[in-house]
């Protein structure tokens, strides 16, 4: 499988959490994340889509923009919750 380098800006808080838990879990934080995003993948196409219904549902007037930051950060809370 062909590999390629993504950069990603985090909050501090999260990039903490994401370095406490991989240092207990005696991994880099490189691997946690990667494993986080292969266990539980969601498509960019699902994850439009799952924002366009919502967005619809609520009738909210957030821009698209907005609502992918909300439905995307309350995800990543329910995950990391999980765990």
């Amino acid at each position: 499988m062909e590999k390629k380098r993504i950069d990603v800006t985090l909050p501090a808080a999260l990039v903490a959490s994401l370095d406490d838990e991989a240092q207990q879990r005696g991994m880099t934080r490189s691997e946690l994340v990667k494993e986080r995003l292969m266990s539980n993948a969601v498509s960019p196409n699902d994850f439009h889509k799952a924002v366009a219904r919502i967005r619809k549902k609520v009738g909210s007037n957030l821009d698209a923009r907005q609502m992918e930051s909300i439905i995307a950060a309350t995800y990543v809370e329910f995950s990391t919750a999980a765990r």
